[in-house]
Parts: C-alpha cells; structure tokens; sequence
C-alpha cells in the first residue's frame, strides 16, 4: 500500500557569480549544457531528478555527492549546479554564495509517501505517522 502525504517542488542551486543567478526561472532542458552535481546513483532524489529532468547534463559531466549539504557546498565552490527538493532551501540551509531558482513550469517535483504491506497489522501507526507529518508547516511542500 502506498499512503501519499505530500508534493515537493525542485528548484536550481548555481554558484551567486553563475550567469544564471540573476535568472527568475529555468527550463529543465538548459540543464543538459550545464555540470550538474547530484547525489550518489543509490539515493532515490538523484533518481527522481534524472527521471524529472531528462535532458540532465547530456554532455555527460555530472558529479556525484555523498549528501545535499556537500552538493550544496560543492555549488558554492564552483564546481557546479544542482537540483534541490524545495524543503532543503529552508532558512535553515541558506548560504549566500548559492542563488536558488525555481523551474519554468511544469515544475518537476515528486511525491512523497509512506509505504507499507497490505498485511502490516499496525495501519492506525502508519495513518497516525502521516497525520503527523501533515501538520508539520513549511512553504516549501504540498501537503496532499
């Protein structure tokens, strides 16, 4: 069973000094001209980005990191672009060598949820753990 719980918009990371920063949006095609920085091939946001943006880095320049803070640092180092799930451009996480865009729309993005068996016999938990989630209140996703 799948328990979907919210939508996550994607967004463009680029270095401040990058000719796209003063940009008020992107088309996910211009990012195959571009280094992209992405998580290692086993996390499922690189996934979703390659699945979301197909056009990504066809000159085949992308490289990999082990966590968004180290995309996010090797961004604003020069070392390329990324895409971020909106969530991890919070407050929290801003930095002001690092300029964040939205996407031309659509906007790429993806759902998240929680899955479990049709056989798990604690289902109040899993609604009980959506709930929760639910009310959590942030600008950065979509509840559903």
């Amino acid at each position: 069973q799948v328990l979907p719980i919210y939508k996550e918009e994607f967004v463009v990371a680029v270095p401040n000094n990058h000719p796209w920063a003063a940009r008020k949006n992107i088309d996910p095609k211009e990012l195959s001209a571009e280094k992209v920085l992405l998580l290692n091939s086993g996390h499922c946001f690189s996934l979703q980005v390659v699945e979301t943006c197909p056009d990504l880095s066809k000159k085949g320049e992308v490289l990999q990191g082990n966590s968004l803070e180290t995309i996010r640092n090797m961004v604003a180092s020069n070392l390329g672009i990324t895409v971020l799930p909106k969530s991890a451009t919070s407050d929290r996480y801003q930095n002001h060598l690092i300029k964040v865009i939205p996407f031309i729309k659509p906007i790429p993005s993806r759902t998240i949820a929680v899955a479990y068996r049709k056989s798990f016999v604690r289902i109040n938990a899993i609604e009980v753990i959506a709930e929760a989630i639910r009310l959590i209140k942030t600008e950065t996703i979509e509840m559903i």
